[in-house]
Formats: C-alpha cells, sequence, structure tokens
C-alpha cells in the first residue's frame, strides 16, 4: 500500500521548518491542564492486545475495537459491561473468528460508532494489513445494541475505492456516513438507506498528510527508513449534522459543511476548496463531539486530552505522561470521557519488528469539568 512518502527533499524542509515554527493558533491551547493526573480512572485492560478506539452504548457499556492491522490477534470488537469483569466478544465470538465466511465473521475492523438510537455501526474495511492489499470487500455492519444481532450490512462499490485504499475512519448522521480513505487520500459518503456510496476530494490538501507524526518518544518512521505520514484518518460529526471535522494523524483539524457534498450546484472547484482549516492540532489519536458540539481530540505527543468549543477556544484539560499515546475516545450521556491508551506507536506495524507495547493496555475514564466547554479564554 502507498503512502505519502518524504522522500521529497524540498517537501521535508517545508514540513520541518513548519513544526519548528511553534503552529501559531488564533487562540493558543493553554499550558497548564485542568485536572491533575489523578483525575483519570482505570476502567478497563489487556494484556495481550491494542485498544484503539471506544464506544459508549446506550446502556453505558464500553465498545472497544482491537483492530488487525497494528499486530492485534484475537477478538477485533468487545464489550465491557459495567461493573463486569473482563470484556466479551461482541457481538459474538462467531463474528470475531479469524478467519471463514467473510460474510459472518469481521475481516478488518478500522472504525466504530454509536448513533443515539443505539444502534452501533462498524466500519470493516477488509484488508487486515495497511501495506497489503483488501482480501474482501469493505463494508458497514449494522448491530442492535438489544439483541446484539447483525442487523444489515452494506458494501462499499469498488467505484468508490482505489487499488490502495484503506478505509479508517466513520461518522454517521441521518442517513449518511462519511467514512475516510487514508491509504488513498479520500472522502466517501454512503447512504445507509439505498447503499449507494461516492467519492470526494481525492488528495485534497485538507486530507493528506503533509507532515510526519510526532509521537510521544518522536517522529514516526517507516519501515524504509522515511519519515512517517498518514493520510486522514479522524473523523466526527456535528451534533446537528451539518459539519464534519476531519484530519490526519500529523493534524491539522478541518472542518467541511455536509450540505455541500449532496447539493447538485456545486462545482468541482468549490468542492475542493470547501474545506476549512479549523485548528492547527497537532498529532492526534482520537476525535469526538460532545452532545453540545464540544470537539475533544487526543494529543497522542504530550498524552493530553483537550477540548476545542463552538465558540473556537481551546481547553487543555489533562495532561499525563502515563497515557501513551492515547487513541479513539468517546463520551457518554453523563458527562464523561473515555480514553483507550492504546501505545499505538509501539505496536508491530510502527516498529517494524516486535512489539514494544508494555502491558497492560488500559482504558481510562474523567468526568469532563465545566470549564472544557466553556468560552472563556483561559489565561
Amino acid at each position: 500500500m502507498t503512502f505519502p512518502r518524504f522522500s521529497n527533499a524540498l517537501r521535508l524542509a517545508a514540513a520541518m521548518a513548519f513544526l519548528s515554527s511553534g503552529m501559531a493558533h488564533a487562540v493558543p491551547m493553554p499550558a497548564h491542564p485542568i485536572l491533575q493526573p489523578d483525575s483519570l480512572k482505570v476502567v478497563a485492560r489487556t494484556e495481550t492486545q491494542i485498544w484503539t478506539q471506544v464506544g459508549v452504548t446506550r446502556s453505558g457499556d464500553l465498545l472497544i475495537l482491537a483492530p488487525r492491522w497494528p499486530g492485534n490477534t484475537g477478538p477485533q470488537l468487545l464489550l465491557q459491561q459495567q461493573g463486569g469483569n473482563d470484556p466479551v466478544p461482541f457481538p459474538d465470538a462467531g463474528w470475531n473468528a479469524i478467519d471463514g465466511d467473510p460474510d459472518k465473521h469481521f475481516v478488518s475492523l478500522t472504525g466504530l460508532t454509536v448513533l443515539p438510537d443505539g444502534n452501533i455501526w462498524i466500519l470493516d474495511n477488509g484488508a487486515p494489513q495497511r501495506d497489503h492489499a483488501a482480501i474482501a470487500a469493505a463494508r458497514l455492519i449494522r448491530i442492535d445494541p438489544d439483541s446484539h444481532a447483525v442487523t444489515k450490512i452494506i458494501p462499499i462499490t469498488a467505484d468508490a475505492m482505489h487499488p490502495d485504499s484503506f478505509l479508517a475512519g466513520i461518522s454517521i448522521h441521518g442517513s449518511k456516513a462519511y467514512i475516510l480513505d487514508s491509504g488513498v487520500a479520500g472522502l466517501l459518503l454512503t447512504d445507509l438507506e439505498t447503499g449507494n456510496t461516492r467519492r470526494f476530494l481525492d488528495h485534497n490538501a485538507a486530507l493528506t498528510a503533509q507532515r510526519p507524526i510526532n509521537g510521544p518518544d518522536g517522529m514516526l518512521h517507516a519501515a524504509n527508513g522515511n519519515l512517517q505520514a498518514i493520510d486522514a484518518s479522524l473523523i466526527t460529526i456535528s451534533p446537528d449534522g451539518r459539519w464534519i471535522y476531519f484530519q490526519p494523524y500529523c493534524g491539522p483539524l478541518y472542518r467541511l459543511e455536509t450540505q455541500i457534498l449532496t447539493d447538485p450546484a456545486t462545482t468541482v472547484t468549490a468542492l475542493d476548496e470547501s474545506p476549512t482549516l479549523w485548528y492547527k492540532t497537532g498529532s492526534m489519536g482520537g476525535l469526538t463531539a460532545g452532545s453540545d458540539g464540544t470537539l475533544y481530540w487526543t494529543d497522542v505527543t504530550t498524552g493530553s486530552i483537550e477540548s476545542y468549543t463552538q465558540g473556537r477556544v481551546p481547553h487543555r484539560i489533562i495532561t499525563d505522561s502515563n497515557m501513551h499515546w492515547p487513541g479513539g475516545l468517546a463520551t457518554d450521556n453523563h458527562g464523561k470521557l473515555f480514553i483507550p491508551v492504546s501505545q499505538l506507536d509501539r505496536a508491530p506495524w510502527f516498529t517494524h519488528g516486535p512489539s514494544r507495547v508494555v502491558p497492560p493496555v488500559t482504558i481510562r475514564s474523567l468526568d469532563i469539568p465545566d470549564r472544557a466547554i466553556s468560552d472563556v479564554v483561559e489565561k
């Protein structure tokens, strides 16, 4: 699979100059966090897997994503019940089998979202390894939260994909699913009623990684020694469905009005120029939106959780050096954040050798402070 490389000396010099410039913000991220590390509570742990994303069910249970591409074995989707012990395969062991009929088991999960109506949607991109071709068609899978039954499977049509596509992020509002292609930078829009998928913004600068990923231990490198860059993988949607927010792991964060994707009057030029730079974030591991529209993201370089209000005011909620690569976080309906501390950069795919993960990998929770959703600029 082909990824953006920094073999061009001019492009690399520009990227490094950008990194060293300090990335000036309209409103700088506060240096001091609101909360102290002891505000974090471990709510789940594993000795054997890398957990990259978490979701919260309508009943308050946790859904946990353990995708194959970083080097995981075992179940790709797990359920941790409130007050329960170890997480269990979800919806059952059969769907989490390593092989068999692709219509009856997960091939390569890379996205998870829980809708307000409780329905759970999973993105299966069919490619267990980032640098190898898919072995099955990409698809969206809906799971009923009460019966735990798979109730719908929507294949992603081949005309919306490229040979090197690697779908890696999903957000849904109503009947529309917005999917990121991090293998060949692009945005897919799937109609959940008709099953039709359209592709937009191929190789658009807003979706394309323009600099390397700056991890907790420094810049990440590809197997050939080049600095590592992965196109847009993180996406969330505003509660009213008007805006999607997305970025590559390396940042920065962009915003796009969803209406432009379905307006027949939209020209190719207007579409190409439609993404708006929303905040000059650093390298992130996760992105989500709260019910009030506040954005929450994880800063993997510093081990921080940060928020960005609708009024475009940033807040550093917490920083903990023990949160090594905090990943795809989620909120519940009671003012809590749940954060997988994935250690993703220590996975075999990034180390190009043995895993360097230091068990346990954990999921932590914290209560969102009122200041994190305030439009008052912190001094």
